[in-house]
């Protein structure tokens, strides 16, 4: 049942989005950068600007090695057998529902390539989430 939810919402989120994002522009932000004729039109960056830079690299650096850290000491557990991965056939199935929706969702986008594998890394991931979450309790109302 859940993989069946999971085909119907990957489903409608790949015409949801696509709708969607024919009908909006993105507009970025950027950070005022000043521009140097005399050096041949580059830019320069004001020292806080160099320092908000330098503080996100090094959080982003921080983070990153957080992860691999964690992704090292899975990978020694698994190898050694102390912790077991088991995948259903239903997982199995909304893993590859999910992967499938993804990778159309960021085709039909215009996305190419590394585009549309990262989208479906992102379908197979968020399928699987969506599995695996407790279904809600919905109580009925009792006459009496």
């Amino acid at each position: 049942m859940k993989a069946f939810a999971t085909l119907i919402l990957m489903v409608g989120l790949m015409f949801g989005v696509t709708g969607g994002a024919m009908a909006q522009s993105v507009t970025v932000e950027t950070p005022a950068v000043t521009s140097d004729s005399s050096s041949g039109g580059g830019t320069i960056l004001t020292p806080e600007q160099i320092e908000s830079l330098s503080t996100m690299v090094d959080q982003m650096r921080s983070k990153m090695n957080e992860m691999v850290d964690a992704a090292q000491d899975a990978a020694s557990q698994m190898s050694d057998g102390s912790k077991v991965v088991m995948v259903s056939t239903n997982d199995l199935v909304v893993i590859a529902i999910g992967s499938l929706g993804g990778a159309l969702v960021i085709d039909l986008l215009g996305g190419g390539g590394m585009a549309t594998l990262a989208g479906a890394v992102a379908g197979g991931i968020g399928a699987h989430w969506f599995m695996t979450q407790p279904m809600p309790i919905i109580e009925t109302p009792t006459s009496g």
